[in-house]
């Protein structure tokens, strides 16, 4: 959670004299003007709290606080002016959202209570923001292990592009990684609307098509009316959306207009539908770079350099169904006796697929031992 306060001010003797009384209190940056600060935000970020003047040349506290309310939103604005008319206290609440208007001369005693004050709301917003995000991550988690049992093979699939288009997202600078993960295991989620037997019983391979070209629109409708998960089904509603406006939906968007994380998506499926029959990294990769209109060349040499740095070397270890455990990935598939499919290779294994495993241990007969992997140093 951020600590830090930035100050800013055009007047570099009044930003000394603030470094000096408040250095000792609190972790602290300063910057000259608008445009440094902008700067110090994107570099040197984020910070819980920032303390503007009204009055700079060139961007004006008010346009600075209002660009921060955009692209920072969980950093508590001041601002001081020692223009304390009503008009611009209330575009400064209007347009910047600021937590406290002081006025200048500010005494420091006042300007350090407004910062404390302000350090204790970034801290409610972000612990807020946290509280939401694990209970949604751990409501979804639970959701995908659930529908994993519609399509076992294809949610082991978005556990693998989950971690990967995470890690793409860190190297690419993406601000919202949590709403990348969620729709890269929410991705296929529009398979749930879709009538399966039609799907295997068609003999036109068209309308197969068509209907899985529909996933994602599905997929997006089911979970926009859901709180905090617009961004979400944003991304998932442009995942097959190519770099170069192919794909769809068909709606003349294309390139930087194409949300990132379904930049991501459209690299990483690819490349795992392109990696399942020729278990070769590299060769997949080669594939998609002789294709490259539909992707991001960004993304594609992001996931050149991730691939560059091999995990070590898992170890595989042998147990029986009772000494399971979350978190452990299977190294080998999970049979019933008669040879049907229960959980795949690949799968990482949570509480809802050990809740299954338990029931099923009771009805049919399990083929036992089952291979995990286990990190290098666990064994």
């Amino acid at each position: 959670m951020a600590t830090r306060i930035l100050l800013v001010d055009d007047d570099e003797n009044i930003l000394q004299g603030y470094h000096r009384v408040l250095r000792n209190l609190f972790p602290l940056d300063v910057a000259l003007g608008g445009a440094q600060a902008l700067q110090a935000l994107e570099n040197h970020g984020p910070y819980a709290v920032l303390v503007a003047d009204m009055r700079m040349p060139g961007m004006t506290g008010l346009e600075l606080l209002a660009e921060a309310n955009l692209r920072f939103p969980e950093t508590t604005r001041i601002m001081l002016t020692g223009n304390a008319d009503q008009k611009t206290a209330m575009d400064a609440v209007n347009q910047g959202h600021v937590f406290r208007f002081l006025t200048k001369p500010c005494p420091a005693e006042e300007l350090t209570l407004a910062i404390r004050a302000g350090l204790r709301q970034h801290q409610l917003v972000a612990a807020e923001r946290e509280l939401l995000e694990q209970t949604l991550t751990g409501a979804i988690t639970v959701l995908s292990e659930l529908l994993a049992s519609v399509d076992p093979v294809l949610f082991t699939q978005s556990q693998v592009v989950r971690e990967h288009s995470a890690r793409l997202a860190r190297m690419l600078g993406c601000e919202e990684v949590w709403a990348v993960e969620m729709a890269a295991l929410l991705a296929p989620i529009g398979r749930i609307a879709l009538p399966t037997k039609a799907l295997q019983a068609a003999g036109n391979r068209a309308v197969v098509d068509a209907l899985l070209a529909a996933v994602p629109e599905v997929g997006a409708r089911l979970l926009e009316p859901i709180p905090r998960l617009e961004g979400v089904a944003r991304i998932i509603r442009y995942q097959a959306k190519g770099y170069d406006g192919s794909g769809t939906p068909d709606d003349g968007i294309q390139g930087e207009e194409i949300p990132l994380g379904s930049r991501i998506l459209k690299v990483l499926w690819d490349f795992s539908a392109l990696g399942q029959p020729r278990r070769n990294p590299a060769v997949a990769l080669e594939e998609l770079r002789m294709r490259p209109k539909p992707y991001d060349p960004k993304v594609l040499a992001a996931l050149e350099e991730l691939l560059a740095f091999a995990p070590r070397a898992p170890i595989v270890h042998e147990c029986r169904l009772r000494d399971l455990l979350a978190g452990m990935t299977l190294a080998s598939d999970i049979l019933m006796e008669d040879g049907g499919l229960v959980l795949p290779t690949g799968l990482r294994l949570g509480p809802g697929h050990l809740e299954l495993l338990a029931s099923l241990v009771s009805l049919v007969g399990l083929c036992e031992p089952v291979s995990v992997l286990l990190p290098d140093g666990d064994g």
